[in-house]
């Protein structure tokens, strides 16, 4: 059957138009699964205060009534921002911004109303681990640096200089509590969080 030129045109384009669309279809299907949010959100960089408890049974238990924040001497208690689903609200002790300073007190524990946070004795608090990379390390370097050991609140119990080299790090004495790295001048020590969940990042944190 005889087809006119602008025919040949309406059918090319519909037909151009359907691969097109098929095309956007798989790509977009494509994107999604590699940017699903456990494969694009980086590791969790905050940490919940002294003494919570089990994420799970914290996120049921906190009221993300604002008293641990409030009574900090320090503000290292911060909240997280609406973009954190269910999460927003509670309490977070961001690493990149402040460490927790270990109050003798816990007044951050005092004041928690429903027990979110309970009572630990503060060389009993785990938050989460150091980790310390030595190629990063000024004392690897031979340039003296103690800020790590002399001012961790828990002393050689949780870390120490084994000779003339870095720091190691006593996993049975860390509370996690980040202020070795946040004095770190060379950015060598890492914490851990106690769970490993990627829960996104923390900077939108208030």
């Amino acid at each position: 059957m005889a087809c006119s030129r602008r025919d040949f045109f309406h059918v090319f384009g519909r037909s151009l138009a359907s691969d097109v669309f098929s095309v956007a279809g798989t790509l977009r299907s494509e994107w999604m699964n590699r940017t699903a949010p456990e494969a694009e959100l980086p590791a969790r960089s905050w940490l919940r205060p002294p003494g919570a408890l089990p994420e799970p049974l914290f996120l049921t238990t906190c009221t993300k009534c604002t008293s641990c924040q409030e009574v900090c001497p320090y503000q290292s208690i911060r909240r997280l921002g609406p973009e954190f689903g269910d999460c927003a609200g509670t309490p977070v002790i961001v690493l990149d911004e402040s460490p927790c300073y270990l109050c003798p007190d816990m007044p951050c524990i005092a004041s928690c109303p429903t027990r979110a946070l309970q009572p630990t004795p503060r060389h009993e608090v785990r938050m989460g681990l150091a980790v310390v990379n030595d190629e990063l390390c000024y004392r690897s370097a031979g340039q003296p640096c103690d800020y790590c050991v002399v001012r961790c609140p828990l002393n050689s119990d949780a870390i120490r200089f084994d000779g003339s080299g870095p720091p190691r790090v006593q996993a049975e004495g860390c509370t996690g509590c980040g202020v070795c790295a946040y004095l770190c001048p060379g950015k060598a020590i890492k914490i851990q969080p106690v769970n490993s969940l990627t829960d996104g990042p923390a900077k939108h944190a208030r």
